[in-house]
């Protein structure tokens, strides 16, 4: 019998399947993008962590992101939204309103001007993460820079938050490599789904 080839090493697998989703992503039609993004955004606000939330991160969507705004700007709920500096941890959350100036941060991303004060972390109640690829595991796959794993780690580290992944049901693949310092998500929203990942990493 012949052996199966080895396994390419994680960084080069994370590669590879970051261009294959990001391919992807640019290639729905913005009808295909609305349709999900409704899908989503109402399977999210199904969600028993959400609807109690009194402050909820959430993200502007940018490079074909899950736009799923609609469902944090209902029910009344605080929202903030992420800013990129240089001290730890470098993504700091900001409340925002209808009102509030966003300008480009550091990577072009629309996030909330240095003048709108911060939210400590431990005040806010779910995270909306968004990412390039998921598994049934709840591990994520980002753009490699690491700021949502470093906020997660500290959530972990403090029992604070609930971690939701949201991205096209497309992005779920039977294995998402990971490494030490990769943070697994508490669930993930996909415009077909909701997925939870109980304590011994089983799918529920």
């Amino acid at each position: 019998m012949a052996s199966r080839p080895p396994a390419a090493p994680i960084p080069a697998q994370k590669r590879a399947l970051r261009q294959q989703m990001r391919a992807r992503r640019e290639a729905l039609s913005p009808t295909e993008r609305a349709a999900a993004a409704a899908a989503a955004t109402e399977r999210l606000l199904a969600l028993p962590e959400l609807a109690r939330a009194r402050v909820v991160s959430a993200y502007f969507p940018t490079r074909g992101e899950l736009d799923v705004l609609a469902a944090v700007r209902l029910g009344g709920r605080r929202v903030a939204f992420p800013r990129v500096g240089k001290a730890s941890p470098r993504l700091r959350f900001c409340e925002v309103t209808p009102e509030t100036r966003l300008v480009p941060g550091a990577y072009g991303i629309l996030e909330p001007g240095p003048e709108v004060p911060e939210v400590a972390l431990e005040e806010i109640d779910v995270f909306l993460v968004p990412g390039l690829a998921f598994d049934a595991c709840a591990r994520r796959l980002g753009y490699g820079g690491g700021y949502y794993d470093e906020v997660a780690a500290r959530l972990r580290a403090a029992g604070r938050g609930f971690l939701v992944g949201v991205g096209f049901d497309f992005q779920i693949v039977e294995d998402c490599p990971a490494v030490d310092g990769d943070v697994a998500l508490d669930c993930i929203v996909t415009d077909a789904r909701v997925m939870r990942c109980a304590p011994d990493g089983s799918s529920s």
